[in-house]
């Protein structure tokens, strides 16, 4: 099932999440409904508001990066970060551990062709249930750590916009807004906004 990616105007991306209550085979093709949408998207991170779901939801599917080394511990058990990937994380609540703050230049595919730089502590644990309902903490650090308090953000209608400083909004604030004006303006249509071609 082909799944359509919601856009900056969509009034969904601003919602907070029902929790997660149903662990059964639907959620199971949500979760890869969801990542074959972001693998198309090319994406490392989806939430279900995405896709039109207020639901405290989301997947990650981080690649490894000998330039940037990732690490996290899963149930207590260190582990390299692609055997727990791709993961589904409903319900995730997520607590910095004591670490560096950093920026890094942010895009959401929301707002294709958009970016910015957010900063986010480097180190994270997150509580969340799996595709059956088990429940797990996972500690990691890196890109992963900031792809998963960007999706979970989602989960409570905040968007990397928001986290931006003001000189750095300012800088796409342009794009933001016809952005926006581009998608309220298809849904006045009545149609659905899509995320536009990328440019060769």
């Amino acid at each position: 099932m082909t799944l359509r990616i919601t856009q900056f105007g969509e009034s969904i991306l601003l919602e907070k999440g029902k929790k997660v209550t149903s662990f059964d085979s639907g959620l199971t093709q949500l979760a890869n409904d969801m990542l074959d949408a972001m693998d198309q998207a090319e994406g490392i991170g989806l939430a279900a508001h995405q896709i039109g779901k207020a639901l405290q939801f989301c997947v990650v599917d981080v690649p490894e990066h000998p330039e940037y080394p990732m690490a996290c511990i899963l149930d207590s058990k260190p582990l390299a970060p692609s055997l727990v990937m791709p993961l589904a994380l409903a319900n995730p609540v997520v607590s910095p551990i004591p670490s560096d703050e950093y920026y890094c230049e942010e895009g959401c595919l929301s707002f294709p062709e958009i970016r910015g730089e957010v900063a986010r502590p480097d180190r994270i644990s997150v509580k969340y249930q799996d595709l059956e309902g088990n429940a797990h903490e996972l500690e990691c650090d890196g890109l992963l750590a900031r792809c998963i308090q960007h999706e979970v953000d989602h989960l409570h209608g905040i968007l990397f916009i928001d986290r931006m400083e003001k000189n750095t909004y300012a800088e796409i604030k342009a794009e933001v807004k016809g952005l926006k004006k581009r998608t309220q303006e298809c849904l006045k249509a009545g149609k659905l906004p899509e995320i536009p071609p990328k440019q060769e």
